[in-house]
């Protein structure tokens, strides 16, 4: 049924069309008069159809239109059957009429939507009024009025019809003004009137142009025109919305609205340019009148215009300031309070804690998003009540928070501060469908003591975080001794991307040893960070930051290039070894990893078995499925898999069967203490026997002297390391500590020595 309005619309034009085909006479003036009359009849059919929140607008507007017709009507009667001009019959009265119930009509439906709280539209239509009379006056209104002939009733009919067509101009503009108007059949009214105002343009054109006066009847397809898009627009669903309030939005100022109003100023201009070049009389009094009126309109509207700016970007500001999701500061406003409290202490102390809700992604995924969301805004509630006025609080990560607080001016008043906001936020928090507890840790600072700069304060609060994480209490405060250890990573984990690119990142290479002939048969890539202020750091101190930065892969990429290159140099030197490399659990959920894999050994001119990839127990527990599937995969490529620090995890020989692994290390926790610990020795000397049974080689880590070296041998281990053996060392020494090794353990382990020319890759075990 929706669609009756095409149909009607399609009829409309197609009659319209024809009747403008059909000769002069009273057949065409009584087709004329009917598609009139269809108009006013589809304007009512809308109305009952679609029931409007104010239908008197809608009545109005069907009325003019009828009233319009009824005129057509007349006009016609008098001309074909009283022979006498329209203009000078009843009928004119008729025309004159439809356009005060017009422009009432759509006066109503301006004020049903709501438009009186727009001063601006109520300005841009009375510009675009002004700018539009001024053109009536100078081309219509005025050269009718002057007119030397013709009866002055003629030329009061003649500057009505312009008079009316800006009454009806600026009612129609003060509703396309309104905010969210324009649908389908808002316009077809902009159609309608748009055809009605040209229509009239033609017609009162007729008194000035000689060519036109003759053919008057050009006009009547502009007025059938708008008589049915008027029907179509009262007979389309979204009639209803031309009557209803508009939302209320931030009034924008468009592209179309811009080039209206710039056309509309010109006007004045324009037409004193136009009369100059034409070398005709100036309109001067008319142009300094529209002007005189445009002036306050515009200063006012530009007025409106710089403070609607001013709005907007302190609105954009405080969007910028403020966290979403919780409504406290956001991160980049936090860090400029940071930056300006630093700045402009003078003496001033504060207190920056740094807080973080434990295991916040596993409610996300268990309870979902918006109670995630909700209890992210219940935290950030609980945190402004805890902190009081003073305190500049904000989410600064996911599920991180900071607060400045200027009330914290000791580290004793941190500490207190840090306890007292865990113990709040630990209590339930009550949501509207659950009531959820969480779990904090809470990194204290006191400024500027703690950190000179912003960026300095935010690392060290990281700092303290991290090792908050890994107290009982589950609270630190920063202190110098924390530089260094594990703690030291999250402090430097933002230069490691850089130096990588600067290859400030350096491998290290330890022995392994064959215990049963004594012979260096590999080495173990060590990773390294030579940093320019903290000297040489180990991997302990960045790899777990790396993990959780997501800079492990890159990591591993460089160290597995570098241990391939050198490896493949050595063999080139005739020093036949393989490379082993340390893989985390992220790096064997990588579905790219055995693509990297191949790709490096092909890169280095290497085959597989030159690379031994080391995992941990723990890693390969994490998801076993995936692992097993990589490591398969690893496996059929013939790379040497071999799980390292074995016995420190919670997995059995019998389950890591199931791993495609040819060796375990055992961890230097159970080597160190082989010979004075007996149940060391038990555990050790159990593994490589039931090793031995499975098939699987053991190398024992933390050999650190020979006593250790010969228990091991006598346990038929496999192979030894350790700093007994040979300490890890920078590729170059390398060939020098192989060579000293091979010297020295043969007459430590009673077998023969060792002849340097054979090949040493015959004696590494194949199975």
């Amino acid at each position: 049924m929706t669609a009756i309005w095409r149909r009607y619309l399609l009829v409309g034009v197609l009659v319209a069309a024809g009747c403008v085909l059909l000769p002069l006479g009273f057949g065409r003036e009584f087709v004329y008069c009917l598609i009139g009359a269809s108009g006013a009849v589809a304007i009512m059919v809308g109305v009952r159809r679609y029931r409007p929140n104010h239908p008197v607008a809608w009545y109005l507007i069907a009325a003019g239109t009828a009233v319009g017709g009824l005129g057509d009507a007349l006009n016609s009667w008098y001309q074909h059957v009283v022979l006498i001009e329209p203009f000078l019959s009843p009928a004119i009265v008729l025309h004159f009429g439809a356009y005060p119930l017009l422009a009432v009509g759509l006066l109503v439906l301006v004020r049903s939507r709501g438009s009186e709280h727009g001063p601006a539209a109520l300005l841009d239509s009375a510009i675009l009024t002004v700018g539009l009379g001024l053109l009536s006056w100078v081309f219509l209104i005025e050269p009718t009025w002057t007119a030397d002939s013709g009866p002055m009733f003629a030329r009061l009919v003649g500057v009505a019809y312009p008079l009316g067509d800006v009454l009806v101009f600026a009612m129609f503009v003060r509703l396309a003004m309104a905010v969210g108007t324009w649908n389908t059949a808002s316009r077809l009214v902009a159609g309608s009137f748009g055809a009605l105002l040209a229509a009239d343009s033609v017609f009162a054109a007729s008194a000035l142009v000689p060519a036109i006066t003759d053919h008057t009847y050009l006009a009547d397809p502009g007025w059938l025109v708008s008589y049915v898009l008027m029907g179509a627009a009262a007979l389309h669903p979204s009639m209803r919305e031309l009557s209803a309030p508009a939302p209320e939005r931030v009034e924008a100022m468009t592209a179309t609205r811009w080039a209206a109003l710039a056309a509309a100023v010109m006007i004045a201009p324009a037409i004193l340019a136009v009369e100059l070049i034409a070398g005709v009389p100036l309109q001067a009094a008319a142009v300094v009148i529209a002007s005189t009126l445009l002036m306050p309109l515009l200063l006012t509207r530009m007025i409106r215009i710089i403070r609607q700016l001013k709005d907007q970007a302190q609105r954009l500001g405080q969007l910028a300031d403020t966290d979403y999701v919780t409504g406290l500061a956001s991160r980049q406003h936090f860090a400029d309070r940071l930056g300006e409290l630093l700045r402009d202490a003078h003496g001033q102390v504060a207190g920056f804690l740094l807080i973080d809700l434990e295991r916040f992604s596993e409610i996300n995924d268990t309870l979902g998003h918006p109670a995630g969301d909700a209890i992210l805004h219940a935290v950030g509630v609980r945190l402004s009540e805890l902190t009081g006025a003073r305190a500049l609080v904000a989410r600064m990560g996911s599920d991180t928070f900071g607060v400045l607080d200027p009330s914290i001016t000791s580290g004793e008043v941190a500490d207190r501060a840090a306890v007292r906001i865990r113990r709040a936020l630990e209590r339930p928090l009550q949501l509207p469908d659950l009531s959820v507890s969480v779990e904090v840790c809470v990194g204290a600072l006191v400024l500027p003591d703690d950190g000179a700069d912003p960026v300095l304060a935010l690392r060290r609060a990281n700092v303290a975080l991290s090792v908050a994480r890994a107290r009982a209490g589950r609270t630190a405060r920063y202190g110098t001794e924390m530089e260094s250890g594990d703690t030291l990573g999250p402090l430097l984990i933002g230069e490691l991307r850089e130096a990588l690119e600067h290859g400030d990142v350096v491998v290290h290479f330890q022995p392994q040893v064959q215990i049963g002939s004594g012979r260096v048969f590999g080495v173990e890539a060590l990773v390294r960070w030579q940093h320019p202020r903290h000297g040489l750091l180990g991997p302990d101190t960045f790899i777990p930051a790396a993990e959780q930065m997501g800079l492990i892969g890159p990591l591993t990429q460089y160290v597995l290039d570098s241990a391939l290159s050198q490896c493949a140099h050595w063999r080139r030197e005739g020093l036949d070894l393989t490379v082993a490399v340390n893989l985390s659990v992220r790096n064997l959920l990588d579905p790219g990893l055995v693509e990297a894999v191949r790709s490096a050994l092909q890169r280095h001119g290497l085959e597989a078995g030159a690379l031994e990839l080391e995992i941990t127990e723990g890693s390969a527990m994490v998801d076993p499925r995936r692992s097993i599937q990589a490591l398969g995969a690893l496996a059929a490529l013939g790379v040497t898999l071999s799980i390292d620090d074995y016995g420190t995890g919670y997995s059995s020989l019998a389950y890591l069967q199931r791993l495609p692994v040819r060796r375990l290390k055992i961890d230097r926790s159970f080597v160190t203490s082989l010979v004075d610990d007996p149940a060391n020795a038990a555990i050790v000397h159990s593994t490589i026997e039931l090793a031995r049974v499975l098939r699987l080689d053991v190398v024992a880590e933390g050999v650190e002297d020979d006593a250790t070296l010969l228990m091991l041998q006598d346990m038929q281990c496999f192979a030894a390391q350790g700093f007994g053996l040979g300490r890890p060392v920078a590729a170059p020494l390398l060939p020098e500590l192989v060579r000293h090794i091979e010297e020295r353990l043969p007459g430590v382990l009673g077998t023969p020595e060792l002849d340097h020319g054979d090949d040493q890759m015959d004696v590494v075990r194949r199975q």
